[in-house]
């Protein structure tokens, strides 16, 4: 047979047979789609709202500190 998706056809298999090796990449896609979902929450629900919250107050901030030195808006 050959080299056929990265995996070695070994004496007695047909070509519908499962092999460890198509058994370890169904594991390792289940394991993938477990972490990636894992990431998109972290993302979504910790790293998203933390980021604004710190992009607001630095620019409030720099205003703020802005304002010390100049001066308040209108005089």
């Amino acid at each position: 047979m050959g080299l056929q998706f990265g995996m070695v056809a070994r004496r007695g298999e047909g070509k519908g047979a499962v092999t460890s090796d198509t058994a370890n990449q169904a594991v390792s896609a289940n394991q993938q789609k477990k972490r990636d979902l894992l990431m998109f929450l972290f993302l979504t629900v910790v790293l998203a709202p933390a980021l604004s919250v710190a992009i607001v107050g630095a620019y409030g901030f720099a205003i703020w500190m802005y304002q010390l030195i100049v001066g308040p808006p209108g005089t």
